[in-house]
């Protein structure tokens, strides 16, 4: 049978069996190391493990090893939480059948049923000897910090690949989990394998982060590879394949069809007036000035982000009137971009612009030569903040189209998959 991370802080003394080492005790103070020699410079749980057991929540083996890939029992992880968390004892636990008041974890097993992480079996048997699943694991935590979700269930483990596998009485507990940013998923952090006995490595993963959630550890440090494996609702965008860094590592999320988005001409304070003629093609970029949020409150397009499109003329058949629209071609987010599909209403062009309209606006050159024409102002060079390229294809020679970029109507027309970021 195989050990688990230790009780070091509430036990002063350590038990070697034979094959059996030392389970949920510690290790005397002069043998505590927070370094292991199977637990290399590269191993994904590393800042995890050092980390507990550094802060002597965990411990190793007397060889110095910690045996990350060792399958954690049910025993050991009611003796991991016991000593990792103190909250309160809100029951009394029964007398299971399967543990004998001598048994070493007893204690263990009744503090963690009293403070709600496990429980037992209708038969009146604890399992202690039984390997505890991921999933149980995550539910543990989640019951035992009173974690409920605070959004939609299916939302939330829409990140999951796997989500099938989530058993009915896990689906809750594990999205809470998911939202206070416990699940940690080595190697794809898209795949939760949730019937997948946890090992030592994962246990640690995911006490760590749930201490991090109650504010007693911190958050890894931005640039270790570790946090490519954390998931969490509103964390930053990554490849899904456990190879981001920083807290970036979470599944796509979708930005559905409808969505609009505010804009403005790219580092601009004021709202800067973009001026073309009748017929043009005029390519630009905007801005978002709004985030997109979901309705978990998670950034899914952050302020900032660019729009790479083009101004287009439009046809409104059976009329004489001429207009433009802005169609959007590509989303730029924090250096990643995507294709996207949205586009703005018409807007219809006129033959009654103000210099004040004017001040300061981007003006193609063939909208230059029409508003001379529309103002009487010789001088409107003055006016005009800047000329912008255009195509020269002008179907009038008396109007212009003035679009307001902080004005447009610019609209999803198909859903938007993006990588979640932090909010």
């Amino acid at each position: 049978m195989s050990t688990v991370l230790n009780l070091s802080a509430k036990t002063t003394a350590f038990v070697a069996l034979g094959s059996v080492a030392f389970m949920g005790l510690a290790l005397p103070a002069t043998a505590q190391t927070a370094e292991f020699t199977d637990v290399g410079s590269s191993y994904w749980a590393r800042p995890f493990i050092e980390s507990l057991a550094a802060d002597q929540i965990i411990a190793g083996f007397p060889d110095g090893t910690f045996r990350p890939d060792q399958p954690v029992t049910r025993a050991q992880f009611a003796a991991i939480v016991r000593n990792a968390f103190d909250q309160p004892l809100d029951r009394t636990a029964p007398r299971f059948s399967d543990v004998s008041s001598n048994y070493w974890a007893s204690a263990a097993i009744a503090d963690a049923y009293g403070q709600g992480f496990l429980s037992g079996y209708p038969n009146g048997a604890f399992q202690p000897e039984q390997q505890i699943p991921r999933v149980q694991a995550l539910v543990a935590l989640a019951n035992g910090l009173d974690y409920s979700p605070r959004g939609s269930v299916n939302e939330v483990l829409g990140v999951y690949r796997d989500r099938g596998q989530i058993p009915s009485y896990g689906e809750g507990p594990v999205a809470a989990a998911t939202e206070n940013r416990l699940v940690v998923n080595y190697p794809n952090v898209d795949t939760l394998q949730p019937q997948r006995t946890a090992t030592r490595a994962d246990v640690a993963a995911f006490i760590y982060q749930a201490l991090v959630a109650q504010g007693r550890m911190p958050a890894l440090q931005s640039g270790q590879s570790a946090n490519g494996y954390i998931v969490g609702v509103g964390t930053t965008p990554g490849s899904g394949t456990g190879t981001g860094t920083g807290t970036s590592a979470s599944s796509p999320r979708l930005v559905p069809s409808g969505t609009e988005l505010a804009v403005r001409y790219p580092n601009s304070n004021a709202d800067v007036d973009i001026v073309v003629a009748p017929g043009q093609t005029v390519a630009t970029s905007l801005q978002i000035t709004e985030p997109i949020r979901n309705s978990q409150n998670q950034v899914l397009v952050p302020a900032g982000s660019t729009i790479l499109g083009r101004i287009v003329p439009v046809e409104i058949r059976g009329s004489s009137i001429t207009a433009a629209k802005f169609v959007a071609d590509n989303l730029t987010i924090n250096g990643r971009t995507y294709s996207i599909n949205a586009e703005s209403s018409a807007i219809a062009a006129t033959n009654s612009v103000s210099g004040g309209t004017l001040q300061g606006a981007l003006i193609t050159g063939a909208a230059e030569s029409i508003l001379g024409r529309i103002t009487g102002n010789s001088g409107l060079g003055s006016v005009v903040g800047a000329v912008i390229n255009g195509d020269n294809q002008v179907t009038s020679n008396s109007a212009v189209v003035v679009i307001s970029p902080s004005d447009l109507d610019i609209t999803l027309r198909s859903d938007l998959t993006v990588d979640a970021i932090a909010n």
